[in-house]
């Protein structure tokens, strides 16, 4: 049985060194990474104390201009009870009633509009 020799070849060194540095570089570099803010990205993902949940934003503004409705019919027909008959009284009832029916869907399209401004684009 013949052992074969090793060839007296020297292998270059100059490419080890280099790999050792780059992989030395790259250590270093990847060790210095800095983690970023979420709103960097876009998306905010801490929760908002006045509404918890926002993915539910369009549908709690419709239920707040819901109820703000129904408070604006109550007070609109306690106010008419309270004209008693009064035509003038019962003109100005109306048109503070539509003036504030104008306002509650004022606000509600608003509330829904502010619902879709996410990110840093403007939809134009």
């Amino acid at each position: 049985m013949s052992i074969a020799t090793r060839s007296p070849k020297i292998r270059p060194k100059v490419p080890r060194i280099v790999l050792a540095i780059l992989c030395a570089v790259a250590l270093v570099g990847l060790t210095q990474c800095k983690m970023t803010p979420d709103k960097v990205t876009g998306v905010a993902m801490e929760m908002d104390k006045a509404k918890p949940n926002r993915g539910n934003c369009v549908s709690d503004c419709a239920h707040e201009a819901n109820d703000a409705m129904d408070d604006e019919k109550d007070l609109h027909k306690d106010n008419v009870k309270a004209c008693k008959g009064n035509k003038a009284c019962l003109d100005a009832e109306e048109a503070r009633h539509e003036a504030a029916v104008d306002q509650i869907q004022e606000n509600r399209k608003h509330c829904m509009d502010s619902c879709h401004h996410q990110g840093g684009g403007h939809g134009r």
